[in-house]
């Protein structure tokens, strides 16, 4: 994928990848029981008050003793409602493969970058589309469109998505 100019010299990488296979390499999240101790007995006490947010490779990998990697994300209510990558994003890849411009796909002319915080559990990308721009009078350089989206797995983010130019 040949990315615009501009955007390549201000890029820090060589390595493109396609939305398809960046939103299927995000940490996902699944839920799992939770417990807390009680101090008088010494035991453990389930509840279904609440629910652990966890990563499903890292919990599988915390098992076989792999890695070190903590698969907790948090431990909302139990109302809290898990959306992973491919669920939001999914229909946006299958919008970027089906629509063209000026008989191109959306596929091919996006471009941007995914960024990971808090050991993945926390995502906010750009998303650009190459040849989708405004050019204003008495600037030399267009101003591309595109989109921005992002959510987390704490609870303190639900999915959010917005154009800008």
């Amino acid at each position: 994928m040949d990315l615009p100019e501009w955007y390549e010299d201000r890029s820090s990488t060589d390595e493109t990848t396609t939305f398809a296979e960046a939103i299927r390499e995000l940490p996902r999240a699944t839920e799992t029981t939770v417990a807390y101790k009680n101090p008088h007995t010494d035991e453990w006490v389930e509840t279904d008050r609440h629910n652990a947010v966890v990563e499903p490779d890292r919990l599988i990998a915390q098992a076989s003793d792999e890695q070190e990697a903590d698969p907790l994300f948090s431990v909302p209510t139990d109302s809290y409602s898990i959306i992973n990558p491919t669920d939001v994003y999914g229909p946006l890849e299958d919008v970027l493969r089906s629509e063209t411009y000026k008989e191109t796909s959306l596929a091919e002319l996006a471009f941007g970058e995914i960024r990971q915080y808090r050991g993945g559990g926390e995502v906010h990308m750009d998303i650009m589309f190459d040849g989708l721009e405004v050019r204003l009078p008495g600037r030399s350089n267009p101003i591309t469109m595109g989109v921005t989206s992002g959510y987390d797995f704490f609870g303190e983010h639900a999915v959010y998505v917005e154009g800008f130019v």
